[in-house]
């Protein structure tokens, strides 16, 4: 943090700050160095808010900025920068929210020549937020800082190292009009004689008396606010007072506080061996501004603007670049490609001629070739048809042998069964390989013969063998039986 530089921008006035020297800066160093900036009481709008603290942060900023807007005085036709510091309440689940608002119209006007040259403020924060930086030297405590500024001046309470409120007070300049004095004899009077009546001649007594009332005046409204924050946040009291004075102390200042109730007050100067008093509190804004915050106030409406390749429109432009670099790409790929085909076709092309003059024997002898096959097949499936008839005529001699055994055989195995029981046969009849019928005649005594026949033609493997009629004749004495038998 020693060797950071910064840039400090008071009003219209750019300083740069390192290692606590403040100095005039360039051109250069006004665009690229990180800035902070402190911003008047008399700009800011202030509006104190109690909301309950289980708001989530996105829910707490809602409510902020709208009561801010319906409660604290604000312009709906003009922009503001709203930002808040949350105080915890003791024994309460409520939260204490202190809100700032600094009008961008009172902004432009106040930093106009600042940003002319800078054109980035990256934060703007009231001066009663700078003490936070002290705390690595200073004990956290009960703590009081008073400032008393030409043309600002306030007093802001720690509470143990932790900003819970500010009050302003009459600046030097307003104090020097209502006593008569110009500014560089207030001055001189706080510094040296400072509230003790022996330190002043009798001419200078009418003086004192005036400066007298006009200090007690400020320092009651300083007390009040502390009795009012005791109960907010059980403020036990004030510890010290640390006065922002051009690196003095003003005497007698004790004496003003106990009037008021506030005893045992330690009063004492702010003090930097390593520069000027008159840049002592410029010097304690830019620690400040150097210091690292994990939150803190900030009320710039002047971000600084991202590198180019990192806002939207640079993105965009980075797109259509890159768009159009793959569209070049591209066309010198598919020029590349077209040619190159170009070339493939020229060489298939020429390949292709060559190789319609190689095969043009080939053609013709393959045209000869195809009509000596075409007469041979010919003469194949002539054969082919004439293998097949003798083929035919083979298999049926075979099936007109193999029907004529069939018949033969059942001949022989009727004629043989009926040979056996000695019965006779009107009519033989066959009707094919596979059925004959049989009028078989038998003497009136024989007649169970027929049966017997029917019984022998089933032992011969025949399927059926059935009578169909049955008559008697030649008075009585002859069984005519017609016997149809099935292989």
């Amino acid at each position: 943090m020693e060797n950071q530089k910064i840039l400090f921008i008071e009003h219209d006035r750019i300083r740069t700050y390192q290692a606590g020297v403040l100095s005039e800066g360039s051109s250069r160093e006004f665009k690229e160095l990180p800035s902070g900036a402190i911003v008047p009481l008399s700009l800011l709008n202030t509006h104190t808010i109690k909301l309950s603290d289980r708001l989530s942060d996105d829910e707490l900023r809602i409510q902020v900025e709208i009561r801010m807007f319906e409660e604290g005085n604000l312009n709906s036709d003009e922009e503001y920068t709203i930002d808040f510091i949350r105080h915890r309440i003791a024994a309460d689940e409520s939260i204490l929210v202190e809100v700032f608002a600094l009008s961008h119209t009172k902004a432009n006007e106040y930093f106009a020549d600042s940003l002319s040259k800078c054109g980035a403020i990256d934060q703007i924060t009231p001066g009663f937020m700078i003490y936070h930086s002290l705390y690595p030297v200073l004990s956290a405590k009960n703590d009081l800082f008073i400032y008393w500024g030409d043309e600002e001046a306030y007093a802001a309470i720690y509470q143990e190292g932790r900003y819970i409120a500010h009050r302003s007070i009459e600046t030097l300049a307003s104090i020097a009009v209502e006593t008569g004095l110009d500014l560089p004899k207030l001055k001189s009077f706080l510094h040296s004689k400072g509230l003790i009546e022996e330190n002043y001649s009798p001419e200078e007594l009418n003086k004192y008396i005036l400066l007298q009332e006009r200090i007690a005046k400020n320092i009651e409204r300083i007390v009040h606010t502390i009795n009012h924050k005791r109960g907010l946040f059980g403020l036990s009291g004030v510890d010290n007072c640390y006065l922002d004075f051009e690196g003095e102390s003003i005497p007698g200042l004790e004496s003003i506080f106990n009037a008021y109730g506030v005893n045992d007050i330690q009063v004492s100067a702010l003090k930097r061996e390593e520069c000027s008093p008159a840049d002592l509190h410029d010097v304690l804004c830019s620690d400040y501004f150097l210091t690292p915050k994990e939150k803190t106030l900030n009320l710039s409406p002047y971000p600084r603007k991202a590198p180019w390749y990192n806002r939207e429109s640079g993105k965009f432009l980075g797109l259509i670049g890159g768009a159009l670099l793959i569209v070049l790409l591209s066309s010198l790929y598919i020029g590349w490609m077209i040619s190159s085909e170009e070339t493939r076709q020229n060489e298939l092309t020429a390949r292709l001629e060559t190789l319609k003059k190689e095969t043009s024997q080939l053609s013709a002898t393959l045209k000869q070739n195809n009509a000596r096959l075409h007469e041979q097949q010919t003469k194949s499936k002539a054969i082919q048809e004439e293998i097949a008839l003798y083929h035919t005529a083979e298999e049926t001699a075979a099936l007109i042998h193999d029907m004529h055994a069939a018949r033969q055989q059942f001949l022989l195995d009727t004629t043989s069964e009926l040979g056996h029981y000695r019965l006779g046969a009107m009519l033989m009849e066959q009707n094919g390989s596979k059925e004959m019928s049989l009028l078989v005649v038998s003497d009136y005594r024989k007649r169970d013969d027929i049966a017997k026949l029917m019984s022998g033609l089933y032992a011969r493997g025949y399927q059926n063998v059935e009578t169909h009629e049955i008559r008697l004749d030649n008075n009585n004495t002859t069984y005519n039986s017609l016997v149809k038998v099935t292989r």
